[in-house]
């Protein structure tokens, strides 16, 4: 897979647009943003629904636990709400957001948010004739274990936190052949970068919202970003 300008545009182009929303997304493929991330969860009636909370109250101001309603009960909700949008912004599905960006310069990483959706996003990817346009990123590597032994073709980001053991980090991403490791803040440093690349996986930095920061990190040569801020990232490039 070509991975492009290495900008993932956190929860689509999300300072602009209310996050994982189609709006935010078709700004981000608009842009140039080589990669949109984003985060599913699974509804009653079992549809793929991209939204980030277990309970949708912090976007919609409705209590609603995601994985307790079906998808026709949630399309009624505002997932704009919490952005102060006079727009309707409704709970797009993986599906829709496929077709949005199939045949563009643009992929989609997908963060599952709970167990058992793997599978099921794999065989949508398909469907749509999308699995060379994919990816999977999470903290928990055995979501991207069980991406690659289904389908070993498609690229994994493994997301980690500042303060993990790093020689443990990149023994297993290169024991699964992960294509990258993400790091948070503080735990981007020089040396991590260069003994990362040594090894042949890509070096990520997220989530980076500050143009300085951004700066520093594509001189130390960083790979791939999330970021809130795709646009200026972009400038930077």
């Amino acid at each position: 897979m070509n991975f492009g300008n290495g900008v993932a545009a956190h929860r689509g182009n999300m300072s602009v647009f209310p996050e994982n929303t189609m709006d935010a997304f078709e700004s981000a493929i608009a842009m140039g943003c080589s990669w949109i991330e984003l985060d599913i969860q699974i509804t009653t009636d079992k549809q793929l629904v991209v939204t980030h909370d277990a309970n949708a109250m912090r976007v919609t101001d409705v209590d609603k636990v995601i994985v307790n309603c079906s998808y026709p009960e949630l399309l009624s909700l505002n997932f704009g709400a919490y952005f102060k949008s006079q727009k309707h912004h409704s709970l797009p599905l993986l599906s829709d957001v496929f077709e949005l960006a199939k045949g563009t310069h643009t992929n989609i990483s997908i963060q599952p948010k709970n167990y058992g959706l793997i599978k099921q996003a794999l065989q949508l990817a398909k469907s749509h004739n999308m699995l060379g346009q994919i990816g999977f990123n999470d903290t928990n590597c055995e979501y991207l274990i069980e991406v690659k032994q289904l389908e070993k073709r498609v690229p994994v980001f493994w997301d980690r936190p500042p303060h993990t053991d790093f020689d443990t980090d990149l023994f297993i991403a290169k024991q699964y052949e992960f294509e990258t490791l993400m790091y948070e803040w503080p735990g981007i440093t020089e040396e991590k970068i260069k003994t990362v690349k040594k090894a042949d996986v890509r070096f990520g930095a997220c989530v980076i919202n500050d143009s300085a920061a951004m700066q520093k990190y594509l001189d130390m040569g960083v790979q791939h970003f999330y970021t809130d801020y795709p646009e200026q990232l972009l400038k930077l490039i």
